[in-house]
C-alpha cells in the first residue's frame, strides 16, 4: 500500500511541477508584453493552469480513494 501512495504522490509531484514551470514562463511573458488583447489571452492562460493544477491534485486523491477501496475489499475476501 505504501508503495502505491510513493508512486501517486510521485505523480501528482511531476504534474505539479510541469504545470508551475508552464505557469512562470507565461507570467514572465505576461510581464514583458505591452499589447492588451495577448495580455489578456496570458492571464486567461495562467488561470487555465491553476485550474489544470487543483484538478490534478483531485484526481490523484479520487485515485488514491480507488486503491484504498479495492485494497479494503480484497482484504475482506
Amino acid at each position: 500500500m505504501q508503495e502505491r501512495n510513493d508512486k501517486l504522490k510521485e505523480i501528482s509531484n511531476e504534474l505539479n511541477e510541469h504545470i508551475m514551470a508552464v505557469k512562470g514562463t507565461l507570467e514572465l511573458l505576461e510581464a514583458s508584453t505591452s499589447e492588451e488583447e495577448l495580455s489578456n489571452l496570458i492571464l486567461k492562460a495562467i488561470d487555465r493552469m491553476e485550474t489544470i493544477q487543483k484538478l490534478s491534485n483531485d484526481m490523484i486523491v479520487a485515485l488514491k480513494g480507488c486503491f484504498d477501496k479495492i485494497d479494503e475489499l480484497t482484504k475482506k475476501e
